[in-house]
C-alpha cells in the first residue's frame, strides 16, 4: 500500500479546503493531513505533525502565505511548500518561488495541484538523497586525510625509532648491557607502530562501511 503523505494545510476558508480535500480524493490521493492558519498553530504542527509537504494561501487575514515560508525555510528548508491562491498574482508568485517556494497554483486550476505535489515530492526526494551522498563523501574525504596523516606523519615516528636503535644495536657483543635497553625500546616503538597500523586498518573499515 502506498504510504500516505502528511499534508499541513495552512489556509482560513473552510470553502477553500473542501475544495483541495475534493481533488486529492478525486485523484485517489492518499493522505493525512492537519489545518492550520495562525502562525502559533503553524510552527507547532511543522515541529510536531512534521509533514511531507505544505499546501499555504497566500493570503490569511492574520498570517500570511509569505511569512510561513519563512518560517518554513528557517526551520525545514528541504520541506516542498506550494502556494494555493486565487489573489497572489504571477509576480508575487516567482518571487515567492526565488524565496524557497516550490511552487505555485490558482485556485481556479486546481487540476494542476496533484502533478506539481508529485514534482516536488520526486525533487525532494532527489535533494535528500544528494545530501546524504554528500555527508557520506564529507565524511570518506575526512577519514581518507586522517589515514594520508596517519601514513604520513605517526607512521613515520616508530619507523624512524626502530631503524635508529638498530643502529644502536651492538651486534659485534650481543652480551653488551645497552643492547637489553635497547630491545626494550625497540618494543615499545614496535607497539607504538602498531597501533598506528590498527588505527588505519580502523578507517580504512569504516570508509568500507559508508559504502556497503
Amino acid at each position: 500500500m502506498e504510504k500516505a503523505l502528511k499534508i499541513l494545510f495552512n489556509e482560513d476558508l473552510d470553502s477553500d479546503i473542501d475544495l483541495l480535500y475534493f481533488e486529492l480524493k478525486r485523484n485517489r490521493f492518499p493522505y493525512i493531513s492537519e489545518h492550520v492558519q495562525t502562525r502559533e498553530g503553524f510552527e507547532k504542527a511543522l515541529d510536531k505533525f512534521r509533514p511531507d509537504i505544505i499546501l499555504s494561501d497566500y493570503s490569511l487575514p492574520s498570517f500570511d502565505g509569505l511569512t510561513a515560508l519563512q518560517i518554513k525555510q528557517e526551520k525545514y528548508p528541504d520541506t516542498p511548500f506550494i502556494l494555493v491562491s486565487g489573489t497572489i498574482g504571477e509576480e508575487n508568485a516567482v518571487e515567492l518561488i526565488r524565496n524557497g517556494a516550490t511552487d505555485y497554483v490558482l485556485k481556479n486550476k486546481l487540476f494542476t495541484l496533484i502533478p506539481k505535489m508529485d514534482r516536488a515530492m520526486e525533487d525532494a526526494q532527489k535533494r535528500k538523497e544528494k545530501r546524504i551522498a554528500d555527508e557520506i563523501l564529507r565524511k570518506q574525504y575526512k577519514a581518507l586525510f586522517e589515514i594520508a596523516s596517519l601514513q604520513s606523519h605517526q607512521v613515520r615516528g616508530p619507523i624512524a625509532s626502530i631503524l635508529g636503535l638498530i643502529n644502536l644495536f651492538n651486534f659485534d657483543e650481543p652480551a653488551d648491557p645497552m643492547n637489553t635497553e635497547i630491545i626494550r625500546n625497540l618494543q615499545v616503538a614496535t607497539l607504538a607502530f602498531d597501533d598506528v597500523i590498527y588505527s588505519i586498518v580502523e578507517k580504512t573499515n569504516e570508509i568500507k562501511s559508508m559504502v556497503a
